[in-house]
């Protein structure tokens, strides 16, 4: 035990650290759980701590995929989430499960597509928009997995992102699984529920207004996307009373020997995610993030997004680290009710590695 923690205070002094997010995650879990067993607390108060501390390093957390055939759900996950840089191609599949969902006999049907990274589940739903009995079974699909729960009987979904197509008008089967399945299902907490609008960069056809250089939307382009989130916020909200907050981005693509798009306000998608989700469900994003910087690189002024996806990150640990954490490293002198300036110094300086990593990615 001594050797790690020299190592990762090592680590931190030097600001450098190679090891990923997820690794000094464990570390901290793991060291932590070594104080709490050796410590001269009372066999039911190391319990209390460890039950505590074991729940806050096992949390998963489920976030669902909504949208029309053609959206870009995948592209998103592909964006958002991955290996990036954390692991080599040869532990993919040891670093990924991907699984498939509620099997049916019929051919023309499609399963939920689950993909498990660490302990951030995505629920990849059937595209919406095909027919319309191949609709209702995948509406039925979509209720079952709304209502499932976890080990804990709370709602297994954690964030309903429900993603519509920027290049077409008609986002009508958009808003029937919102008001018919969704809304329905979750009762008064839609604050669960998060709608975005993706392939920003084709909303007005064919990539016009798309500034290609700068990889952005130009004036005309702004107005038009503006407009048409003011129009879904207006259709919901008529529909279903609903208040949203609905933004605009771009998933990025390469087509075959055509432009290269890049992501376009994928911070900003990601903080708003974060933002949704309870603080203590937050690591496994983070640990689950793409690592891929240039994925972020592109955003609109309206804020620092990349800073406020740090700050999102970080306050996490606030669930579990108690008299407060000093971004710069330093710590207060209880962390779980475990006294000591070692203690201190290890979490301080773990989360400054981790600090650091987030800063070579946002």
């Amino acid at each position: 035990m001594v050797g790690v923690l020299d190592k990762i205070l090592r680590n931190a002094v030097s600001e450098k650290n190679d090891k990923s997010i997820k690794e000094n995650m464990d570390d901290i879990c793991g060291l932590l759980e070594s104080e709490i067993i050796n410590s001269d607390s009372d066999d039911d108060t190391k319990k209390e701590m460890l039950k505590k501390l074991r729940k806050f390093c096992s949390t998963q957390t489920n976030i669902m995929l909504v949208g029309a055939t053609g959206c870009g759900k995948s592209s998103t996950i592909n964006a958002l989430f991955g290996c990036g840089e954390l692991i080599t191609s040869e532990e993919v599949e040891e670093y990924i499960e991907v699984a498939k969902v509620g099997s049916k006999a019929d051919p023309e049907t499609k399963d939920i597509e689950k993909y498990t990274i660490g302990k951030l589940t995505l629920w990849d739903t059937p595209g919406l928009g095909d027919g319309t009995k191949i609709d209702e079974h995948h509406k039925e699909v979509i209720r079952e997995l709304l209502r499932e729960e976890d080990k804990d009987g709370n709602a297994l979904i954690d964030l309903v992102l429900v993603i519509l197509d920027g290049s077409t008008k008609d986002l009508g089967t958009s808003y029937k699984i919102l008001n018919d399945v969704i809304i329905p299902e979750l009762g008064e907490e839609t604050g669960r529920i998060l709608v975005a609008l993706n392939q920003a960069d084709i909303a007005m056809k064919t990539g016009r207004h798309w500034d290609y250089e700068n990889n952005e939307p130009d004036e005309t382009l702004v107005q038009f996307l503006e407009e048409k989130i003011e129009s879904i916020t207006a259709r919901i909200k008529e529909d279903s009373n609903l208040d949203v907050e609905p933004i605009y981005y771009c998933a990025g693509y390469k087509e075959e020997g055509g432009e290269v798009v890049h992501p376009y306000n994928l911070s900003k998608l990601l903080y708003y995610i974060l933002d949704a989700i309870p603080s203590h469900k937050r690591i496994a994003i983070m640990e689950s993030v793409n690592t891929n910087s240039e994925n972020y690189e592109y955003n609109d002024d309206d804020m620092d997004y990349g800073e406020a996806v740090k700050d999102s990150f970080m306050d996490s640990f606030d669930d579990f680290i108690s008299e407060g954490v000093y971004r710069g490293g330093e710590i207060g002198g209880t962390i779980l009710g475990i006294p000591g300036a070692v203690v201190g110094m290890l979490i301080g300086g773990t989360i400054g590695c981790i600090r650091s990593i987030l800063n070579e990615i946002f």
